[in-house]
């Protein structure tokens, strides 16, 4: 093993990395079988399937940024998964409602999402589950922590 795998093997954020990029390419393979994106899949999930959801709360739902959010909005418009309507009483608001495909795809999207997670906690028993958690709460306040210091000692 070379010295960087030695060390980036017992790094927290390298495992977070190459899990997160082992998730993606599974669920963008599985995507493309259906005309469709892992961005796209989390957007439909973000989406109530009954009311719709409000433009405006679907971004920090997925913990993205709400521009980028503008072109996934915009081709699953064009695909046809989702459409846009204004609420009746706030003009303002506007709401992201599925159409029969959108529900479509969300169903297997749903399925996808839960089939990994079966696969994943199985190999887990509670002990370890719980710690995962557990340490995965940390991540959060860390971040916040590193963002505050980097702000406060520059990026060294």
């Amino acid at each position: 093993m070379d010295e960087f795998l030695k060390i980036a093997d017992q790094m927290v954020i390298y495992k977070l990395r190459t899990g997160w990029l082992q998730i993606s390419k599974l669920y963008n393979e599985m995507a493309i079988e259906h005309d469709t994106s892992v961005s796209m899949a989390f957007v439909l999930l973000a989406i109530n399937e009954e009311e719709g959801t409000p433009v405006t709360k679907i971004a920090p739902r997925m913990g993205m940024e709400p521009n980028s959010l503008s072109r996934i909005l915009k081709s699953m418009e064009e695909k046809e998964f989702i459409y846009r309507k204004r609420d009746t009483t706030d003009k303002r608001m506007a709401y992201v409602c599925l159409t029969e495909k959108g529900k479509e795809k969300r169903e297997v999207a749903i399925r996808a999402v839960f089939r990994l997670e079966k696969a994943i906690v199985g190999q887990l028993d509670e002990k370890k589950l719980a710690a995962f958690f557990e340490v995965a709460g940390y991540i959060p306040g860390a971040i916040e922590e590193f963002k505050d210091n980097t702000k406060t000692y520059g990026t060294s």
